[in-house]
């Protein structure tokens, strides 16, 4: 995809080549990655923040899920994803958030 695991942050509006788009609508938001779309549904103050920023911030994990950890856990995807390890060989990415058109 082009994105440097461990290498700082992408500046994804610099780089418009990128197979990532985000686009977010009122209580939901889809993830775009080459041509797999992910629909979800963020917590209200992560939508805030990215109303008011224009752009989100995504982390790329390359190293797997732990096997004991249950899928969804808040408190399993904050460990990993704060673990050392798996921000250090990581691709970190600032995502401009598109809307849609009224």
């Amino acid at each position: 995809m082009g994105l440097p695991p461990g290498e700082g942050l992408v500046d994804a509006a610099a780089r418009p080549r990128l197979p990532i788009s985000l686009l977010v609508v009122p209580n939901a938001a889809v993830l775009t990655v080459l041509q797999v779309n992910s629909q979800f549904v963020p917590p209200p103050d992560w939508l805030a923040a990215v109303d008011r920023r224009g752009v989100a911030y995504l982390i790329f994990a390359t190293r797997t899920w732990p096997q004991d950890a249950e899928p969804g856990d808040p408190q399993a995807l904050a460990a990993f994803a704060n673990d050392e390890d798996t921000l250090a060989t990581a691709a970190h990415v600032l995502l401009p958030a598109r809307k849609l058109r009224t």
